[in-house]
């Protein structure tokens, strides 16, 4: 995905905060090793020597020999790992400790984007969104079940006696256990929230994402109203500027595409056709979205057309939401630590 230029250099600043960080913990730790083991000091002031005898030999100005400095360095760097051991330190307490060792911090292996940019990339692009605002208390970590009732049972689902507890913590559960442990994979998932307002679906979008940032996929969250008003500047407007080119790119093309409240946005012929091009390519593509929406199936097929919602039953994964509104009787679906509800099985 593309980056505005004031987006790349803002990663770029918390990259180098981050190796610069690290420069200066290590620092730390060289002070404060040397403090305890002054031979410490010794040995790295005549590895510093060595260093620049060898290179010095290398360009035949001491005929020094470079395999006998390089063995003596050895030598130095082996009592040094022995003194840190009988001291109690790691042998590893005076290396730099980047926050990634596989870029040391610097975002890419090669010319290749490393995982940690891309997690970075993620939480900036959303971060306009107000996506990982809602991370701090909107994830599995903060998940409670018994907000969802356990005393009466689905009324669609009768005369089988499922209570909204019971299919949430079970059927649902092991639909988005599934979706997430096969995410990244040869074969790409996609899913429909249906359902009042107020019964989980953003909730459980947000606890997608979240742990799919930490895997270290892109992942953006766009609400409908404002992503179709963002298509429409591009394609009517001259108010469409860089921002805008690069968000719509972005909405194309990243790994997961969360598209918030579809139905709430002003409905056009153009917003019909932009949503179809939109699924149909990025199922192409094989890349994942998740569509929440207060409609149902028959009332998508009403506003969207018949191609629209046929891509839904065909190739998405379908999950109604069922019950009253939460926030009307006062609940959270956050609250408790209740990690094992997701982590079971």
């Amino acid at each position: 995905m593309s980056l505005t230029r004031d987006q790349y250099n803002e990663l770029m600043r918390v990259l180098s905060k981050r190796r610069s960080d690290a420069y200066i913990q290590q620092s730390r730790r060289q002070e404060e090793v040397e403090r305890q083991i002054p031979a410490v000091r010794v040995y790295n002031e005549r590895a510093a020597e060595l260093s620049l005898m060898e290179v010095e030999a290398g360009f035949g100005r001491n005929g020094a020999d470079t395999a006998g400095l390089r063995q003596e360095r050895r030598e130095l760097a082996r009592k040094k790992r022995e003194l840190l051991k009988n001291a109690g330190f790691g042998e590893d307490y005076l290396d730099i400790h980047y926050s990634c060792m596989e870029c040391r911090d610097t975002g890419y292996i090669g010319n290749e984007k490393c995982g940690c940019f891309r997690k970075l990339e993620s939480q900036l692009l959303n971060k306009d969104a107000g996506l990982p605002a809602r991370f701090e208390r909107e994830n599995f970590a903060s998940f409670d079940p018994y907000v969802f009732d356990d005393s009466e049972p689905i009324e669609e689902f009768l005369p089988k006696r499922i209570t909204q507890y019971e299919y949430m913590t079970g059927s649902v559960m092991d639909k988005v256990r599934d979706f997430i442990d096969g995410f990244g994979y040869d074969d790409p998932q996609s899913i429909l929230m249906t359902g009042p307002a107020g019964t989980g679906k953003t909730f459980l979008s947000s606890c997608i994402a979240k742990t799919l940032i930490d895997r270290q996929h892109t992942v953006v969250y766009e609400r409908a109203g404002e992503m179709f008003e963002m298509f429409g500047r591009l394609l009517f407007s001259r108010r469409s500027s860089e921002a805008d080119e690069s968000r719509a790119e972005r909405v194309e093309n990243c790994e997961l595409l969360i598209i918030d409240d579809l139905g709430t946005e002003f409905i056009t012929e153009q917003t019909r056709s932009k949503l179809f091009s939109l699924i149909s390519n990025r199922l192409s593509a094989g890349t994942s979205t998740i569509i929440s929406t207060n409609l149902s199936l028959n009332q998508l097929s009403g506003i969207y057309g018949e191609r629209v919602t046929s891509r839904f039953v065909g190739e998405y994964i379908l999950i109604p939401f069922y019950g009253a509104d939460l926030r009307e009787k006062g609940g959270k679906i956050h609250g408790r630590q209740q990690r094992a509800v997701f982590e079971k099985k």
